[in-house]
């Protein structure tokens, strides 16, 4: 089974061979902007979660609205139902509670550089070119495409990687690409979302967006249209409906309701493709390394801080003044920690492919109301954790 449902996160255990098809929508049960919530990707072939708090999804004809938090009470609480560590959801482990970090005074500990996976997407042609085409047949269709030369080439490159080799081996170098080649990385995670790919997207993408449009807006747009993407929706509706646009009046759309970016748009919702590549660095701690890399942490009292976590997959390791810190017990594809300073306001912090026995650190703010997080670990297992500080 692909999808799994927790109590404040949707998980998806995505690979090569079972990709993740949906359409998460950022609406935010809390009063937090909407423009500061990403925007995810439709496909998925690596393990993703999110949030039920901030995203409303469609998934395998249902639709999930977003919800509120749900947290264990806090162990100071009087309200001490029991129903929440007896009951298990299908797919996660029971969930236990700890009272206080592993470590609660000044410790040495090892810290160490790694690299940092950043999270992005892209489009492949595999997903949009008509799988009875063969090599010669794709390069002869991007040639009539109207787009410039350096993109031209680009899509040519990108057909040598389809035919070239395996889904694999496709991952492997659209990988390397995102990490070396940072102006080929642009065009496919940005530049490549253009309604001129019309043409050569196989299938019955067009229809609904064509059959809902105000034919008032479709005249208006008409004209403005390439030749072969204009070719491609004459031919995706009937000759009445094209004669009743055609002699419809032309009324300019609201902003961002024209033909051209809704089509924009929903390319990019149905064909995103989520793609992990290393860059950067993030500090990580060991509690054994190497005499140079030695660190005192200042570890202080965490006795009042209540930890709840489906299983045995991470632990909260302890606290500083302005860090909290949580170790991994078994290697993780992924993992998500969502810190509410306020109501409104809210700090994410996410890390992708960890070993067993790391510890991590993230920002802690006295002031702030709770924190509540999520993974997929190696072995694609999904677990949730919450880290509560007082009765909210």
């Amino acid at each position: 089974m692909i999808y799994h449902q927790g109590y404040n996160y949707h998980f998806y255990l995505a690979d090569l061979d079972s990709v993740a098809r949906f359409v998460a929508t950022p609406d935010p049960f809390y009063p937090i902007p909407t423009k500061g919530i990403p925007t995810l990707p439709s496909v998925s072939t690596d393990p993703i979660l999110f949030p039920r708090f901030l995203y409303k999804l469609q998934y395998n004809r249902q639709n999930f609205e977003s919800k509120p938090i749900t947290t264990p009470p806090y162990f100071k609480s009087p309200d001490q139902k029991s129903e929440f560590f007896q009951k298990t959801i299908s797919g996660f482990s029971p969930t236990k509670r700890t009272i206080g970090g592993v470590k609660q005074s000044k410790l040495t500990l090892y810290r160490s550089k790694r690299d940092q996976y950043n999270q992005t997407k892209y489009l492949s042609l595999r997903d949009i070119v008509n799988p009875e085409f063969d090599e010669s047949t794709v390069l002869r269709e991007i040639d009539s495409l109207y787009m410039d030369k350096k993109s031209k080439l680009y899509l040519n490159r990108l057909v040598a990687i389809l035919y070239g080799g395996t889904k694999e081996e496709e991952m492997k170098i659209i990988t390397n690409l995102f990490r070396y080649e940072t102006e080929f990385a642009f065009f496919l995670s940005k530049q490549m979302f253009t309604v001129e790919l019309i043409p050569l997207i196989h299938g019955l993408f067009l229809q609904e967006i064509l059959r809902n449009h105000d034919e008032r807006h479709f005249r208006y747009i008409l004209p403005k249209l390439s030749p072969p993407v204009l070719n491609v929706i004459r031919k995706s509706i009937s000759k009445n409906k094209m004669k009743q646009i055609e002699s419809a009046p032309a009324t300019k759309p609201p902003e961002g309701e024209d033909l051209v970016s809704i089509i924009e748009s929903e390319l990019y919702k149905r064909f995103a493709r989520n793609l992990y590549y290393e860059e950067g660095s993030i500090f990580t701690y060991r509690e054994e390394g190497e005499e140079n890399f030695k660190e005192l942490v200042p570890f202080e009292d965490s006795g009042k801080f209540d930890f709840s976590v489906n299983g045995d997959f991470l632990s909260f390791y302890g606290k500083t003044n302005t860090k909290i810190f949580f170790k991994t017990n078994e290697w993780m594809d992924t993992i998500r920690f969502d810190f509410f300073i306020t109501r409104k306001e809210l700090e994410t912090q996410t890390f992708h492919r960890l070993p067993k026995d790391l510890i991590l650190e993230i920002p802690y703010y006295e002031t702030g109301l709770f924190l509540l997080g999520a993974g997929i670990t190696k072995q694609r297992k999904c677990f949730e954790f919450s880290l509560l500080w007082f009765d909210y």
